[in-house]
């Protein structure tokens, strides 16, 4: 049997957030693949940006940082209001319990797609950010879970199509949720 866990050996990161997911009849063409990544891609630099703020400043130069910091902090408002409003027009699903990979996913869900089929996944990092990571991939039903919820069922998708940048880019991504939940313990 094959080891359903082989694409978390690594590192990993956990959480609960929105997941939409369908079955679809196809994997998107090397055209649309090359789209899909270069916007997850891009996505991942601005949460990337958007998570470590304004660069610290040199001391040398007091007003530019200070400058800097106020339009952090406005642009953050501004994010945080625009998603606001965009989240009351399109709510998203309840979050569940994930765990992401550099090759795959796993989440808990009481519907969910037969193994072997092709699934579309949209996955939403932060609720205020309206746009989702989306990935293409193969799932793999790993079974029921243990004292949760009648029917919760763990799958798994393992990802398909994804170019090395991209992959790369959820590596770092990835890593650095990683050492903010052990610097999270640590405080």
């Amino acid at each position: 049997m094959e080891n359903t866990d082989a694409f978390f050996q690594g590192l990993y990161y956990e959480t609960h957030i929105s997941l939409v997911w369908q079955v679809v009849n196809a994997l998107p063409s090397d055209n649309d693949l090359v789209k899909i990544n270069e916007d997850n891609c891009r996505f991942l630099k601005a949460l990337a940006a958007l998570n470590e703020g304004a660069p610290e400043a040199a001391e040398e130069i007091p007003q530019t940082a200070a400058e800097l910091q106020r339009l952090d902090l406005k642009l953050n408002l501004l994010l945080e209001i625009v998603g606001q409003l965009l989240a009351s027009q399109r709510p998203l699903p309840a979050p569940t319990q994930v765990r992401l990979g550099a090759a795959g996913i796993e989440w808990l869900a009481e519907d969910c797609p037969p193994a072997g089929a092709q699934v579309c996944i949209e996955l939403y990092l932060r609720s205020e950010l309206p746009s989702p990571l989306r990935f293409h991939g193969v799932a793999v039903p790993v079974g029921e879970v243990q004292g949760s919820s009648a029917g919760s069922t763990r799958v798994q998708v393992r990802f398909v199509g994804l170019n090395a940048t991209l992959q790369a880019d959820l590596e770092k991504f990835i890593f650095r949720r990683h050492r903010r939940s052990i610097a999270q313990r640590q405080a």
